[in-house]
C-alpha cells in the first residue's frame, strides 16, 4: 500500500514511517513547505498525483485543515485516520473512558482535537479517528513521557509521581503498530489507544527508571488523584508492562 504521513518532524508520525515502511508500505510525507495547510488546490493535486491508499494525518493543524484533507481523500476514496487525544476529556471527568464516553474538554488543546474529530468525521465518514495518551520514547529529546521527566529530573532533583494517578500511554513504537492495525483490519469509527492496563503514574516511573536504568530519584505523591485510562477491546495493544518485565 502506499501512505501519505502529515506530520513526520512531529513524535509519532516519523516512528509511523518506520513501521509501515518496514511492513513493506510505500510512505510519502508530506511537505507543507511545498503543499501548505492553507492551498486547497495543492492538497488535491498532491493527492491526485500521489494517488494514495492511506492517509494518516497526525500533524498538528488547524481543525480546517483536518476538514479539507478528509474531504478531499473521501472524494478520492483514500482511506483516512486521524490521531486525536485522550485531552478530550477532562480532569473533572473520571476514566477509564469508553467510546461511549462523552468527551467535555476544559481546555484549549481538548476542545481544538475534539473540533477536529468533529470535522473530519462530518468530511469523510469513513474515517477512522484513534484518541491516543501520553506517548513514551526510550531517549530524550523529542515531545514524549521520558523526555518529560528527564528534563523533570534536571530541573528539580526528583520526579514527583502519583500513586492515585492513572494515565492513558503507550510506548511510540506500539502506538505505530497499533496505527498500522487500525488501518490494514479494522473498519471506520472511533477508537482508543491505551497500553496501560492499570498501573499509576509512580508505577510507570518506577518501571521507565528500571528499564532504561535512569539514575532517577522518584518520590510517590497522592496528588493529583485522576484516572484517563482509556479502554477499547477492539484495538489491542502492546502493555506497556511487557517492556518493564512485570504482568
Amino acid at each position: 500500500m502506499k501512505a501519505i504521513v502529515t506530520g513526520t518532524n512531529g513524535t509519532v508520525a516519523p516512528v509511523l514511517v518506520r513501521v509501515l515502511e518496514a511492513a513493506g508500505h510505500t510512505v510519502v510525507a508530506w511537505d507543507r513547505a511545498r503543499v501548505p495547510a492553507d492551498d486547497r488546490a495543492a492538497a488535491r493535486a498532491f493527492l491526485h498525483a500521489e494517488r494514495p491508499d492511506w492517509c494518516f494525518h497526525l500533524a498538528t493543524g488547524s481543525p480546517a485543515w483536518a476538514e479539507e484533507v478528509a474531504r478531499l481523500c473521501a472524494q478520492q476514496r483514500v482511506a483516512f485516520l486521524f490521531t486525536s487525544s485522550v485531552s478530550v476529556f477532562s480532569a473533572a471527568q473520571q476514566g477509564p473512558f469508553s467510546i461511549e464516553r462523552v468527551p467535555q474538554p476544559a481546555d484549549e488543546y481538548g476542545r481544538y482535537k475534539l473540533e477536529c474529530e468533529r470535522r473530519v468525521r462530518a468530511a469523510h465518514p469513513e474515517a477512522r479517528v484513534v484518541r491516543l495518551g501520553w506517548q513514551i520514547g526510550v531517549t530524550p529529546g523529542a515531545n514524549h513521557m521520558v523526555d518529560h521527566l528527564v528534563r523533570t529530573m534536571r530541573e528539580e532533583g526528583e520526579i514527583k509521581a502519583s500513586t492515585a494517578w492513572y494515565q492513558a500511554c503507550s510506548f511510540l513504537d506500539d502506538t505505530a503498530e497499533g496505527l498500522l492495525t487500525l488501518m490494514e483490519r479494522l473498519g471506520p469509527g472511533l477508537y482508543h489507544l491505551d497500553g496501560n492496563p492499570g498501573l499509576d503514574f509512580y508505577e510507570i516511573v518506577s518501571g521507565l527508571k528500571r528499564m532504561l536504568e535512569a539514575p532517577w530519584s522518584v518520590v510517590p505523591t497522592e496528588t493529583p488523584i485522576q484516572n484517563n485510562l482509556l479502554r477499547d477491546a477492539r484495538l489491542a495493544v502492546r502493555p506497556i508492562t511487557e517492556r518493564f518485565g512485570t504482568v
